[in-house]
């Protein structure tokens, strides 16, 4: 095992501890908050987006993808200190707190980063939190479309000695299986909620709420 995956593991096991006290880790880079994108609720997301990415298998994902499944969407990166590897830290104990419920769901980890998230580096880093969330990146100027089309911020932030980190929307989508946004989630909300809005989903689009 390596010292990065040691790292990250540790995290994760920080995180589910964050999930069961509440507290919110609001802090995507050195530069402190970035406020979250609120999309409005009820609209499909990327209607009209004619973008292509790839997920961690190489395979193409595109807007038509997004129908189909109830979807959980988290944003960040790789490299990310903290808040990233919280979030999915999040969303694995989400699967895991749904029990067999939780194979209905996709979780996809989408790149702000994909200079630097290749699919295979995605695919290594979606396994340490579970094997079912799955990496999304792209060629920059794809990945960029994306994510506009989806309304999440990102934007790199220069560090001394030439390297970079990035700054982005830290909140979680929550898309039925028509591809239409349902409701957000943030890692600072009690894991009870956050598996009633995941009922919701699997409840189908016409469900309430």
């Amino acid at each position: 095992m390596t010292l990065r995956h040691l790292r990250l593991i540790l995290w994760s096991a920080v995180g589910v501890a964050l999930v069961a006290g509440s507290v919110l880790l609001w802090r995507a880079s050195p530069g402190g908050p970035v406020p979250a994108t609120r999309p409005d609720p009820g609209r499909p997301l990327a209607e009209g987006s004619r973008w292509q990415l790839l997920d961690e298998r190489n395979q193409p994902f595109t807007p038509a993808d997004l129908p189909g499944r109830p979807t959980v969407m988290v944003f960040g990166f790789t490299q990310c200190p903290d808040v990233c590897p919280t979030s999915l830290s999040y969303v694995a104990n989400l699967l895991r707190s749904l029990g067999p419920r939780g194979e209905a769901i996709r979780p996809l980890f989408l790149t702000v980063d994909p200079e630097r998230d290749t699919p295979a580096v995605m695919a290594d880093y979606t396994d340490l939190f579970d094997p079912r969330i799955h990496g999304v990146t792209g060629a920059p100027d794809q990945m960029a479309a994306a994510l506009k089309s989806l309304g999440i911020f990102s934007r790199k932030v220069p560090q001394d000695g030439g390297g970079y980190t990035m700054d982005h929307s830290a909140t979680i989508l929550l898309l039925d299986s028509s591809g239409r946004l349902r409701s957000t989630l943030d890692i600072h909300e009690e894991a009870e909620a956050a598996v009633r809005k995941v009922e919701r989903l699997l409840a189908g689009p016409g469900a309430p709420g």
